[in-house]
């Protein structure tokens, strides 16, 4: 089996660029070198299934402008997928500003970023959902995809691209706000109930006595949507074909 190398260069290029943003691997707690040999290895499996093109030749200005674009493109890809998942952290930072948790902040050593316990639990949540509902093999079929139709050195950025990954980013806080609705919702009635008991009992100290019971309701109406909330994440995920081909329509 022959394999031009300037091809099989693009190919990881475009391959790593989507796994270094996909959920999972940006964790620190996955080292650089397991991240490019697997890179290299997926690489490995599709540069013969990738559909042949012109002649690369072996100009490195040319192939350095080439990786440039499939690097590119490969972010793009990893950029969309990714937002699915900041769509579930926000609802987890949404609930932690309104029942207190936010005043705990901890260091996440997976990605050296400060983080509250709920958007841990809602991140952790969305990977168990992502892996149990086989959306990992959603996603090489998204990059399989993505080979037949943007073929190596033809894909183009526009003003479309940019408008489509602006109103991607702009519905995350929407997204979040629909995953976390059964909780936010009720907290928002306890938050007006203590403020009016507040009017009405001047002497008793409001947050003293509601933040536990917010951090009551909170992990109880966690508890009892869950029902809701897995198949809301899943439904996000199930999305993800959709925008890909959304995606490569507006890169073709």
């Amino acid at each position: 089996m022959v394999i031009e190398l300037p091809k099989f260069v693009l190919v990881f290029f475009r391959i790593v660029a989507v796994l270094w943003l996909v959920p999972v691997f940006p964790s620190r707690s996955i080292s650089i070198p397991f991240k490019v040999g697997f890179s290299m290895v997926v690489a490995f499996l599709l540069v013969n299934i990738v559909p042949a093109t012109k002649p690369f030749g072996t100009d490195p200005y040319v192939l350095a402008l080439l990786i440039a674009k499939e690097v590119m493109i490969g972010f793009v890809i990893g950029f969309v997928i990714r937002l699915m998942v900041a769509a579930v952290q926000a609802a987890g930072e949404i609930i932690s500003l309104q029942s207190g948790f936010a005043f705990a902040r901890v260091v996440d050593p997976g990605f050296g970023q400060q983080t509250t316990v709920l958007d841990q639990f809602y991140y952790l949540l969305a990977m168990m959902i992502f892996f149990a509902m086989d959306a990992h093999h959603m996603l090489i079929a998204a990059l399989v995809r993505s080979f037949q139709e943007l073929p190596l050195g033809t894909a183009s950025f526009s003003e479309g691209t940019l408008g489509y990954l602006v109103a991607n980013t702009g519905k995350v806080f929407a997204l979040g706000l629909r995953i976390g609705a059964p909780v936010i919702v009720v907290l928002l009635l306890v938050e007006v109930s203590l403020g009016l008991l507040s009017r009405l009992i001047p002497q008793m100290n409001i947050f003293v006595e509601g933040l536990p019971l917010k951090v009551f309701i909170t992990l109880t109406l966690i508890a009892l949507s869950l029902g809701f909330v897995a198949p809301a994440i899943a439904d996000l995920f199930r999305t993800m074909n959709s925008e890909m081909g959304r995606l490569m329509r507006l890169l073709g």
